[in-house]
Parts: C-alpha cells; sequence; structure tokens
C-alpha cells in the first residue's frame, strides 16, 4: 500500500510540473531596425586601410572613409603623417604615391605591387599561356 501510495503521489507531482511548464507562454519578439547599408563611394574599397588616392591619404576604418588630417600610428608603430609620409616600426621612411596601401597591421603594399600581382593572377588563370616566355637556364 506505502509503495503504491508513493508511486502514485510521485506521478501526479511529474505530472503537475509538466503541465505547469506547458503554460509558460514565449516573450514576444520586439522590433528590431534593419541594419543601414554602407554606401561605398566609387573607388575606395571596404577593406580597412589607408590609402593615397587624389594626393591625399584617406583612412577606412570599419566601411567608414575619411581623410586623414593629423598623424596616425598604427598597432605595430608605424606613423602615418597627413602629407603620406610613412614611418615604418623599423624607422623606415617610405612616401606613398597614388594607388599605395597600406593595411592597419603596417603592411605596404605598392601600386607595381598590385599590378605585378593581378599580372600573375592573370597567367595563372590562362595556364601560364600567352605572350610571355620564360627562359630556361641550362
Amino acid at each position: 500500500m506505502k509503495l503504491r501510495f508513493s508511486f502514485l503521489l510521485t506521478l501526479g507531482l511529474a505530472l503537475a510540473g509538466f503541465a505547469a511548464q506547458a503554460q509558460t507562454k514565449v516573450a514576444p519578439r520586439r522590433a528590431v531596425a534593419p541594419k543601414e547599408k554602407v554606401v561605398v563611394r566609387e573607388g575606395v574599397t571596404m577593406k580597412d586601410g589607408v590609402v593615397m588616392k587624389d594626393g591625399k591619404v584617406m583612412v577606412t576604418r570599419q566601411g567608414m572613409t575619411t581623410t586623414l588630417a593629423e598623424p596616425t600610428t598604427l598597432t605595430n608603430g608605424t606613423k602615418i603623417m597627413a602629407d603620406g609620409s610613412v614611418t615604418m616600426a623599423d624607422g623606415s621612411t617610405v612616401t606613398m604615391k597614388e594607388g599605395d596601401m597600406l593595411s592597419l597591421s603596417g603592411r605596404l603594399t605598392t601600386a607595381t605591387m598590385k599590378a605585378e600581382q593581378d599580372s600573375l593572377m592573370a597567367m595563372s588563370k590562362n595556364g601560364g599561356k600567352g605572350k610571355m616566355k620564360m627562359k630556361r637556364k641550362n
């Protein structure tokens, strides 16, 4: 008799617990405004970094592009001046030219380097065939 009573009591409490959980309501969703789209001007990329464009130093951070007004120091110690002169972390000085890019980590990519990369990419897409001939060393 005790066993039957304790079994029924346990079963009743378990059913009451499940019934109580089924009665709770889900919180209603609140309205969320859609994210704004970032408008990119022609010729300016979304990639974060510093670029020399039309004789001005343009800085892009988190999709926002502005002109550099005052000297800025990057995380690795590279210093960028508003006139385009860059003092690298090792102390060497470079002046940015039109189309040169500097990442926010301090890596400089010149317009010449980009042109070389583009030509190598085009050559690899063509399977190495094209007007360019390679000389073999004997």
